[in-house]
């Protein structure tokens, strides 16, 4: 059966995707170069945003709203997150960010998609790590839920106060209240799952509505572009596709690895105050911001 509350939040998502920017590349980069932390405070205030939504649904209605399940520290926890600052370095993009340049145009991005395919189904040759469909959704337990909506709360206020005017800081907010809505209705979903399982082949848990609200996602995000007059059709290159073939490849490993990809850790594992989820994320933007120190000191201070 078609869930259209789902399809619409996803469209809507990807329609908010397209006018925030919630790039972890673009965001360190613009931290490190300009000393302009305005990206990070976005990254937060998306992450604060589904917590407070996703955190009360979860609270008050454990049996059919899920948060992410806790997963036992493993080796893959840190390797991924290394792997997806890596991925996303070479991509240009996060998945996140990736959403945001092929809604734009970029079609380049294309081959992100299947570098990120790709990349979960060669997690198969490695044993001794799980994959991205190891850790199962699990209901609230306990008041800790409540606590964690204060936090996020907290933190959005502390962020928001001294400015108020700033849309982009209140279209974070809204960016990561659609996607706690969208966590809240379908767990553990994002489109890095759906090319998980069909690189894998687990035809037996996808349905329309996982495929249809992944597409979704894209157009809200290709919506969303022409209304802002950001739509710039770019047509592959050979270089910078496979550029976005490795990136996504990478990344792809990295994230069958956590589990999860930096949509789901930022946008659901670290709302759902999972370690992991947070931990994860944090090794990511360790790893793009030496990525673009070590560019820094090459060029004597400037990346291109």
């Amino acid at each position: 059966m078609i869930d259209a509350l789902l399809l619409f939040l996803a469209f809507a998502l990807g329609a908010a995707l397209s006018r925030t920017s919630l790039c972890a590349v673009a965001s360190v980069q613009q931290a490190m170069l300009a000393r302009d932390y305005a990206g990070l405070r976005r990254l937060a205030l998306a992450a604060c945003g589904a917590g407070v939504v996703l955190l009360p649904l979860a609270g008050l209605r454990p049996d059919a709203v899920l948060l992410p399940g806790p997963v036992a520290f493993h080796a893959g926890i840190i390797v991924g997150g290394l792997l997806l600052g890596v991925g996303a370095l070479l991509n240009g993009g996060c998945y996140l960010g990736s959403v945001l340049y092929l809604g734009s145009g970029n079609l380049n991005f294309l081959f992100t998609l299947a570098g990120i395919g790709a990349g979960v189904r060669a997690t198969e040759l490695l044993a001794g790590f799980p994959d991205s469909a190891a850790t199962m959704p699990r209901p609230a337990m306990g008041p800790l839920w409540m606590f964690g909506v204060g936090g996020f709360a907290l933190v959005i206020a502390a962020l928001l106060l001294p400015r108020l005017r700033s849309a982009a800081a209140w279209l974070a907010v809204g960016t990561g209240v659609l996607a706690g809505l969208v966590y809240a209705r379908r767990p553990g979903w994002s489109y890095g799952t759906v090319l998980d399982s069909l690189a894998h082949g687990r035809h037996a848990l996808m349905d329309w509505t996982a495929n249809l609200s992944a597409l979704l996602l894209f157009a809200g995000a290709l919506a969303g572009a022409a209304l802002a007059g950001r739509f710039r059709l770019q047509r592959p290159t050979p270089w910078r596709a496979l550029r976005c073939a490795a990136g996504g490849l990478v990344m792809g490993f990295g994230a069958a690895l956590v589990p999860g990809g930096n949509d789901m850790l930022l946008l659901w594992a670290i709302p759902g105050l999972t370690i992991y989820g947070a931990l994860a994320y944090g090794v990511m933007l360790a790893v793009i911001a030496a990525g673009f120190l070590a560019a820094m000191r090459g060029r004597g201070g400037t990346v291109d």
